[in-house]
Order: C-alpha cells, then structure tokens, then sequence
C-alpha cells in the first residue's frame, strides 16, 4: 500500500484539492437571488418573474423584477428598507406582490388617505382583481363593501387570482354575481 501511495501521491493530492476546492465553493445557506434592479430597456423573457414599481419611504425606490409569489417584506428589505421616517402602521408586509403593481409607502409627517397599493386598472375601466382597491371594487354590479374587503382578504392571504373565473372562490361571490361582472374584471 506504501508503494501504491508513494507512486500515485501527486495524483491523490490533485483529487483531493479538486474534492475540497468543490466542496469549500458550495454555499448551502445561500438564499435564491429573488430581486434583480432592471434597467429600463429590459424586457420580460421569463413568465416566472413579475415587475414591481415602489416609491416613497424606501431608501431605493424603483422598478425591481421579482420572482412570482415575493411579498412585501422582501421588496422593502431588498429596496434597502424604509426610510426613518416611513410610516409602518400603514404597510401590511404580508401582502403577495401582482406584476405591474405600484406601491407607496407614505412618511409620518403626511395626511396620506389613498390605498399605499395603487390599483393598475386599464383605461377602459376593467377592475384589475389583483390590484384594485376597496372602493374600485365596490363599483363593480353586486360588490358592496364586506365583498369589496373579501376579495382583498382573498387576494392578500390565499392566493392571487390567476383568471377571473377565480373570483367564485371568494365567499359570497357565485356564478351569477361572476355573469354580470365578467367583462368588467381583470387579472
């Protein structure tokens, strides 16, 4: 055994780096890249990846491209986090983010009443399920204000709506409700 050793040690020893140098550039805590900068000439390639628009009381606000099912708390933090003056009783960081959603995060010093999740209805007036509001909603046949706050507790704790056949899910919304607000929504 000696004799084998002594004649294939430069080989071994080559093995061995190789074996520790793999296993030393193997990072097993590492967490998955899930927010990239974009640049402005970007355009999507991957279904996989939704695009955020924040502002406000981030220390980076922009555009960011995040991986379907991000929520809040993780665009904040990879935005480099709120500004001392952000307002955090207004922000519910568990929210699930929709691709195309705009989102503002007001101070402490101003009288902010909008919704800090702006809606990105289309210009026709299609009520975009993922993004509206609470009053955009109440505009739809048929959605008063304890529906209007279902489909957002529905959107904000279970799921995004990915058709808009899913809005049936929401408790107290059935097929006839969905037949007379079917052109009026979106995803």
């Amino acid at each position: 055994m000696k004799e084998f050793i002594k004649k294939y040690y430069i080989y071994i020893a080559v093995v061995v780096i190789v074996l520790i140098s793999v296993v030393l550039s193997l990072d097993f805590e590492k967490e998955p890249n899930i927010i990239v900068p974009i640049t402005e000439n970007e355009q999507v390639v991957n279904k996989s990846y939704i695009y955020i628009d924040i502002k406000g009381s981030v220390l980076n606000p922009g555009v960011y491209k995040v991986e379907a099912g991000t929520r809040l708390f993780q665009l904040i933090n990879l935005s480099g986090g709120f500004t001392e003056e952000a307002d955090h009783a207004v922000v519910n960081q568990s929210v699930l983010l929709y691709d195309e959603m705009y989102i503002y995060i007001p101070n402490i010093s101003e009288d902010y009443t909008g919704n800090i999740y702006v809606n990105n209805e289309n210009s026709n007036g299609v009520v975009n399920l993922n993004t509206a509001s609470k009053s955009t909603l109440e505009t739809l046949p048929g959605i008063g204000p304890s529906t209007a706050q279902s489909i957002i507790d529905y959107r904000d704790n279970i799921s995004s709506f990915n058709s808009i056949e899913d809005i049936m899910n929401v408790p107290g919304i059935g097929e006839a409700t969905f037949n007379e607000i079917k052109t009026l929504i979106t995803v």
